[in-house]
């Protein structure tokens, strides 16, 4: 059993992403008039972290499969914590901008690598166990990064919020400097630097590989653009106050908890792959509800009911997706773990931009464009993990390194 210390700790390294991200959300205003920018040029901050924090994914997983993981995770929160102190000190929107890309660019290591140790510790079914476990912890950081970003503004400036990004990765690097031991076994670890990054090509070959990502990516593509798309549709389209739509949001994320806690305690009896297909299910029936809720004309209580349940089940069934399609995953490619880690986190945030993106460019002032995008994904998704479990497709785990 992973002690509790190490446990949380991997928990905080899993969470660079939300509390980057969401933290300083309630700034965006403020950022602009200190800047003398625009808002629109305040928002791309968010775009630009999304696109370095998975190039970053792309580059230290590999390392890590060559170097070990400890040092990578060092060395990444490292650059994460002196860009924060930058990104304090930025005089212009372009000079944030670029300290944004760089502290994205860090962060990636904590994120991708600490999948990696998780895998490296424990056999498939444990570390899916021990991945939901973490996902429940870090489900809490879109809930409340942003009510403690709201705190520090008052303290006097937005610039606090980035120094306080900065003692968040201090923190992670004595705790990485005293708690983890390197977890990257002798054996496991890659010859060279070519044999590292031809980790990809190992990983993608494998159709079985594939579909893992796929289901796991898409996934997450459809809570993007949730989030994209749900405060216009809940607040313009039907009409909600802001503390109603608060309340909704957060219910998600009681749900997405509810479902990881599930999958931790049922994991060991039914096993990843099951869990992960039952989940694609339960997803979809979730997005045909909110795609239904969104039909032309349709603003009433019972179709805002559906929508609210609806995403109940699609944005919760990810607590059971994600760990368990990871855990399947990195079992396979024991010597590709660091490579095959970044694979997936690099489909998560790179079809969860791609969604965020779509629902903006073809906002009508419905509700279509989002419950199109969240649909288009969940049907890729459970495609997938149909594809994954079908008895044609058997065995249905990826083949081993």
């Amino acid at each position: 059993m992973i002690q509790r210390r190490v446990f949380f700790l991997l928990a905080a390294l899993a969470a660079f992403a939300p509390l980057a991200i969401d933290l300083y959300l309630p700034s965006l205003a403020h950022i602009a008039d200190s800047l003398r920018t625009t808002p629109a040029r305040a928002q791309q901050t968010v775009s630009v972290f999304l696109a370095g924090f998975a190039v970053g994914m792309l580059l230290y997983g590999p390392l890590s499969d060559r170097l070990g993981r400890r040092r990578i995770i060092l060395i990444g929160t490292v650059v994460f914590v002196f860009a924060s102190v930058a990104c304090a000190l930025a005089t212009s929107i372009e000079q944030l901008l670029m300290f944004r890309i760089i502290q994205a660019f860090g962060g990636g290591a904590a994120a991708v690598v600490s999948r990696a140790i998780i895998r490296d510790l424990f056999d498939e079914r444990e570390a899916a166990r021990v991945m939901a476990m973490v996902g429940m912890v870090t489900s809490f950081a879109p809930m409340i990064a942003p009510m403690a970003g709201a705190f520090i503004l008052q303290l006097g400036s937005w610039r606090y919020e980035f120094v306080a990004l900065a003692l968040f990765g201090l923190t992670c690097i004595i705790g990485s400097h005293r708690l983890l031991p390197e977890t990257l076994q002798q054996g496991h670890a890659q010859a060279s630097m070519g044999a590292a990054f031809r980790g990809y090509g190992t990983v993608l070959a494998q159709p079985a590989a594939r579909r893992l990502i796929v289901a796991g990516g898409a996934h997450f593509a459809a809570m993007f653009a949730y989030i994209t798309g749900t405060p216009y549709v809940y607040i313009q389209w039907f009409g909600l106050s802001e503390t109603l739509y608060a309340t909704l949001f957060g219910s998600n994320i009681i749900s997405l908890v509810a479902f990881g806690y599930l999958s931790s305690r049922w994991v060991g009896r039914l096993g990843p792959a099951k869990l992960a297909l039952w989940g694609s299910r339960w997803a979809l029936a979730g997005g045909l509800l909110v795609a239904l809720a969104a039909l032309p004309g349709q603003t009433d209580q019972w179709n805002l009911a559906g929508m609210a349940l609806g995403f109940l089940m699609a944005v919760g069934s990810i607590g059971w997706v994600s760990p368990n399609t990871m855990a399947q995953l990195l079992a396979a490619h024991p010597k590709n773990a660091g490579a095959a880690s970044a694979l997936y986190g690099c489909a998560q945030f790179g079809l969860g931009g791609l969604a965020s993106v779509g629902v903006s460019w073809l906002h009508d002032g419905t509700a279509r464009p989002m419950a199109a995008f969240v649909m288009v994904f969940l049907l890729l998704a459970a495609w997938a993990s149909w594809s994954q479990n079908r008895p044609a497709a058997h065995p249905p785990e990826c083949l081993p390194d």
